[in-house]
């Protein structure tokens, strides 16, 4: 009986500290749920907009998205093949209004569904009316906008000579602009440029470690997909690479929300640190969300 009760005791003390509300939190969150429900929603309407956005580059730029895609993971012979044939398109730069309008549509759900998962992490209260709207159609902009620079960027170092070494900072710094800017776009801008840029610095942290392991495991994976399923080979590899940016992006979302608001003395000073203002949390509001987390 001695033996249980300290087993429950220790239960309750790692739920109670920083990794485990993490871990709560995330439950609390479905964070798995979300960060499905992100990745697939990505690909049916982030990368056909990218591609319609390519459409208006220069001649010879059609195929911005599938190089772009076979540098990022390294593809050759059959694999780069199946990758450029999947974003193949005419290279016309005529997009008919009810398409244009339909990806503009996916593309807004998109940032919307983020923009829930924001509201939720931050405990923000979400902002009703027209303004919630214009706030998601802005970060689906400026995720285009980024994602476009970013590559443009890219390409102007690919003659310099350093290029692979200027590549990963680039890489990084584009992600901090892109994972603070975005949060703080969906968030209604109700949360501050400092707060968020902790998360904003572990989200591209993450990203940049994950883009490294790409190189590493996405060739031959990619390979022996599109050997076995063709096209849809190719179309499973990159939902599965982009479900681990969903997660990772939602789990290091969580992340910098508990630390903004957890009581630790290392957590204030980090905090101080940084210039973030600090804040008194809802001792209530927290016993109801981990509640709520051990009750999923």
């Amino acid at each position: 009986m001695a033996r249980r009760l300290d087993w429950s005791a220790l239960v309750e003390r790692a739920q109670a500290s920083f990794p485990g509300r993490c871990v709560g939190s995330f439950v609390w969150l479905r964070g798995l749920d979300r960060s499905m429900v992100i990745a697939s929603q990505a690909f049916t309407a982030l990368i056909p907009l990218l591609m319609v956005v390519s459409a208006f580059f220069p001649r010879g730029s059609d195929t911005a998205v599938s190089d772009a895609v076979i540098r990022r993971f390294g593809l050759t012979g059959d694999a780069a093949a199946a990758v450029t044939e999947v974003f193949a398109h005419s290279g016309s730069s005529s997009v008919g209004i009810a398409s244009m309008l339909l990806l503009l549509f996916s593309g807004v759900s998109l940032t919307r569904r983020m923009q829930k998962m924001y509201l939720s992490a931050w405990q923000v209260p979400p902002r009703r009316g027209v303004r919630g709207s214009l706030n998601a159609v802005m970060g689906l902009l400026a995720l285009l906008l980024e994602f476009v620079v970013l590559y443009l960027f890219l390409t102007l170092i690919r003659n310099l000579p350093f290029d692979r070494a200027l590549q990963l900072p680039l890489s990084w710094a584009a992600s901090l602009v892109l994972w603070t800017t975005i949060p703080w776009l969906l968030l209604d801008r109700q949360v501050g440029w400092r707060r968020l840029a902790v998360g904003g610095a572990l989200t591209a942290t993450c990203a940049t470690i994950y883009g490294v392991a790409t190189t590493i495991y996405m060739p031959p994976l990619m390979e022996s997909y599109s050997a076995r399923y063709g096209l849809f080979g190719v179309t499973i590899a990159l939902v599965g690479w982009l479900l681990c940016i969903a997660v990772l992006v939602v789990a290091s979302t969580v992340v910098a929300a508990e630390l903004d608001r957890a009581p630790e003395g290392w957590a204030q000073r980090f905090r101080g640190l940084v210039g973030i203002v600090e804040r008194q949390p809802s001792p209530s509001r927290r016993e109801e969300r981990l509640s709520d987390a051990v009750d999923v």
